[in-house]
């Protein structure tokens, strides 16, 4: 008893000001950060802790100077009106928070990104070792022309670079540009006939999407 005696006495030092203007500040606070930061079912947790305190440190305060009957009453009051506010806090909760804005890129920009810089390796690498010397028993042939497929395939390739592709089209088309323009200037084999062939085929169906 005389422990509480002690405890009273000790709070009752603590001036008004604390549960009448400094207990709601926190409050308001307490309630404006976790409707920021997020966190509304732990709201109460604060709130209640601060409205107990501020009761307390008031009671004791009246105690001293009111008598016992005054300050319970006061006390209730207190209690009451900061429920009130408490309560009136929660519709901060409410409001709707500003979305934050992201910073992800859309699958084909990350793609794009990531093998635009990438150089690109020959579809049709050559043999390592070298080539045996040759020994001609024949007359060559003349040396092959370009196919018309080439010169058709780079001026498709040109007009789509000049519109407005999405990411993966424009990918798609720089790779499909490497890879004719690798075979540009040289006769043709047969492999590589078809790999032209695949690219054109390719190319068409970006032209055909973009109505060109």
């Amino acid at each position: 008893m005389e422990i509480f005696r002690q405890l009273i006495a000790a709070l009752s030092g603590t001036p008004a000001w604390v549960p009448l203007l400094l207990v709601p500040a926190l409050t308001v606070l307490s309630a404006l950060l976790f409707t920021l930061l997020g966190g509304r079912r732990a709201y109460p947790y604060p709130a209640t802790a601060l409205g107990a305190a501020g009761s307390v440190l008031l009671c004791c305060i009246l105690l001293q100077q009111e008598g016992a009957a005054q300050a319970l009453v006061w006390m209730f009051v207190y209690a009451g009106l900061y429920a009130a506010l408490a309560s009136l806090l929660r519709l901060l909760f409410f409001l709707p928070r500003p979305r934050r804005s992201s910073k992800r890129t859309p699958r084909d920009e990350r793609i794009y990104e990531r093998f635009r810089g990438e150089p690109l390796t020959s579809a049709m690498p050559r043999a390592a070792q070298p080539s045996p010397e040759k020994v001609c028993c024949y007359e060559e042939a003349p040396a092959l022309s370009e196919p018309p497929e080439l010169s058709h395939a780079l001026s498709l390739l040109e007009k789509l670079r000049k519109e407005k592709l999405t990411a993966s089209d424009r990918l798609e088309a720089d790779v499909l540009a490497r890879s004719v323009g690798a075979l540009k200037g040289r006769a043709l084999t047969e492999e590589e006939k078809g790999t032209l062939n695949d690219c054109l085929a390719s190319v068409l169906k970006l032209t055909a999407k973009y109505k060109l």
